[in-house]
């Protein structure tokens, strides 16, 4: 899916900067126009992919910790039995509570939420996690 974007950002580059050389006043404004749409498109796959490394680094930082990870029961979706996952939710606040800078344990929020099917909360639990792991260095 990247590089598929990326071949379209690419054509759109292409196709923007020769409208942009262009006389005429209307292409060189849709030239313009066009330009804006790679280097969004490039932007939003950069932060992505950096979302997904430092996530992927809080993940073997997790497994080299001693932190318990919790236990979900799974259904044959691969999603986590609604139960089980508030359980582990509920669990995981009492424990931020205590530890609110603990980037691990916000981690595992953010786990918690995928596993609920709440993307909203478990990016914005995960944009927490990384912004907690700068600030302590581990990242």
């Amino acid at each position: 899916m990247v590089a598929v974007t990326l071949l379209y950002a690419v054509l759109l580059l292409e196709r923007g900067l020769v409208l942009v050389s262009s006389t005429d006043p209307v292409a060189i404004a849709l030239g313009l126009a066009i330009l804006f749409f790679p280097f969004t498109a490039i932007a939003a796959i950069f932060f992505e992919i950096r979302f997904g490394m430092r996530l992927s680094r809080l993940a073997r930082l997790l497994e080299q910790s001693q932190i318990a990870v919790p236990e979900y029961e799974l259904l044959p979706s691969g999603k986590a039995n609604k139960t089980s996952a508030e359980a582990v939710f509920r669990e995981l606040e009492q424990r931020i509570q205590q530890d609110e800078q603990n980037y691990l344990l916000w981690f595992l929020l953010a786990d918690s939420y995928d596993k609920l099917g709440d993307r909203k909360r478990a990016r914005s639990a995960a944009r927490t996690a990384i912004s907690l792991a700068k600030k302590a260095q581990a990242l």
